[in-house]
């Protein structure tokens, strides 16, 4: 089907409106004068989305939503553990996060989990300025001119958002494309880019993977170098930290394979505490074993003259980002 060509802001506005009247299940009502409320619940969304904060994201978003992205995604998450499977519950959580785990998440929490797979994207908008409504069921599909802030040029962008009644006002309802790319996830069907994909690693790029070869930096310092695979030497650690830690061996994991520098750090009573937990808890000598598991098929960047090596454990299901080991007179200890 082809759209009359779109020659000013007006006529775009009513390309949308006609796109969204073509694609919708039902045909969509008349458009409709955008509300202060509606405007207001779209410029909430589209803020938290720009700042790249999930928690405001999901309070931006109608509690329902929430609550049926988490119903729905834990109920295929059980079905594919009745199965003895964990591929999706990996590509969703990452391999560290185990589906009793999962099963404990609040909804927005689960939300902000899932978040950091997804691409969630958005301009700095000064002022927003609601063009027309169009009404689809019971959501209402919000079309809205956002004004950028000086410094960042001139252009005004058109934005869609989807909103939910909820009571006297609007919050926003989880956009479709984000739908998309959490069934994209589940599916195993690859995509372009992640939350932290092409925009995020051209903004913060990580060092290389494959590199094996120290680079030089305009200053004259050796930059850090990442390896294609563990040295015998750690491999041999994270297998005896890992040996400790499955036969319930938490002291001996604790005082012998974390670094002296490290310990030094903790008081008597901390450390305690911590083989105490561990040893009381499964679930806690899991998560530490599945950090171990992770990152023995990770490669690592050597820093410190190659007496540090640092890996980028992110969204990987682990409660922490990197994971750092140490060598001290020629051994390696779990450093972070």
């Amino acid at each position: 089907m082809k759209f009359p060509a779109v020659k000013s802001l007006f006529s775009l506005a009513m390309a949308w409106t006609l796109a969204l009247g073509c694609l919708s299940s039902t045909p969509a009502s008349a458009a409709e004068n955008v509300t202060a409320g509606q405007e207001r619940a779209a410029a909430e969304y589209l803020a938290a989305v720009a700042a790249g904060d999930t928690q405001a994201v999901a309070f931006a978003i109608h509690p329902t939503e929430l609550d049926r992205l988490r119903i729905t995604t834990v109920q295929k998450l059980r079905e594919e553990a009745g199965r003895g499977e964990s591929a999706m519950r990996i590509r969703l959580f990452g391999d560290g996060m185990p589906l009793g785990e999962i099963e404990r998440l609040t909804s927005v929490n689960l939300f902000r989990n899932l978040a950091r797979k997804l691409n969630v994207r958005s301009r700095v908008y000064e002022k927003l300025e609601g063009l027309t409504a169009v009404r689809d069921g019971n959501q209402l599909h919000l079309i809205v001119k956002g004004r950028q802030p000086r410094e960042r040029g001139r252009v005004e962008v058109v934005e869609l958002v989807t909103l939910l009644p909820y009571g006297k006002e609007w919050k926003a309802a989880i956009a479709p494309e984000l739908e998309a790319q959490i069934d994209d996830l589940m599916n195993g069907r690859t995509r372009g880019a992640t939350m932290q994909g092409s925009s995020a690693a051209a903004a913060s790029p990580r060092a290389s993977t494959t590199s094996t070869a120290a680079t030089t930096s305009s200053a004259g310092a050796a930059a850090p170098v990442a390896t294609a695979r563990n040295t015998p030497e750690i491999l041999s650690l994270l297998d005896q930290a890992e040996k400790a830690l499955v036969e319930g061996k938490c002291d001996r994991y604790y005082r012998d394979h974390l670094s002296p520098e490290l310990r030094r750090t903790l008081s008597s009573r901390t450390l305690d505490s911590l083989v105490s937990g561990c040893s009381r808890s499964i679930a806690s000598r899991e998560l530490l074993i599945a950090a171990l598991r992770i990152v023995r098929r990770t490669a690592p960047v050597f820093e410190s003259e190659g007496n540090r090596a640092v890996y980028d454990v992110e969204g990987q299901g682990l409660p922490f980002d990197r994971y750092v080991l140490e060598r001290i007179d020629g051994r390696w200890y779990i450093a972070e």
